[in-house]
């Protein structure tokens, strides 16, 4: 009797078929753990520097509509119309208070409000002391700081109202 053979594959086919899928699988495993580190890190930076134009536009935009800013006890107050803005700084964070409230969740160094290029120190009683017409501060933004400068131009009629007997 003839002896029949089986179509099968050696075990060294096998174990070598198995050795290729555990390097296919490692290799793909590898590469997709670079891939979602680099994008968590891409993502969070994207955040970041989202946030930070977010308020910068913001900010600007409150500045440029304010009827008067005046200095507040931890930021600067806007009033546009009949509606106040405040704005909080915090050495984490920026709270930003009108119908709602915002947090801008960046790290703020040094903010110093001005009037006339000068520095106010100390909150006066008067809430005319208080005005402000410049806003420095810094972020800090992906371990880099950037500073940022917000300037009021005020017209010639609120300046009047200010003071109303102003001389030329």
């Amino acid at each position: 009797m003839k002896a029949r053979r089986i179509n099968a594959f050696t075990i060294i086919e096998v174990t070598i078929a198995m050795l290729l899928a555990a390097l296919t699988i490692g290799i793909t495993y590898s590469v997709y753990n670079i891939i979602a580190k680099t994008y968590k890190t891409y993502s969070a930076k994207n955040e970041n520097i989202t946030e930070f134009i977010t308020l910068d536009h913001i900010l600007r935009r409150d500045f440029d509509r304010a009827d008067t800013i005046l200095n507040d006890s931890a930021g600067v107050a806007l009033k546009i119309s009949n509606a106040i803005i405040k704005y909080k700084f915090f050495p984490n964070y920026i709270i930003r208070e009108s119908s709602k409230i915002d947090t801008f969740k960046l790290q703020v160094v040094d903010p110093v409000t001005a009037f006339e290029s000068l520095p106010i120190n100390d909150m006066g009683e008067q809430s005319e002391s208080n005005r402000v017409d410049e806003l420095y501060f810094k972020l800090i933004v992906n371990n880099d700081t950037v500073p940022y400068h917000y300037r009021k131009l005020y017209s010639s009629e609120n300046l009047i109202n200010r003071n109303p007997y102003a001389v030329n």
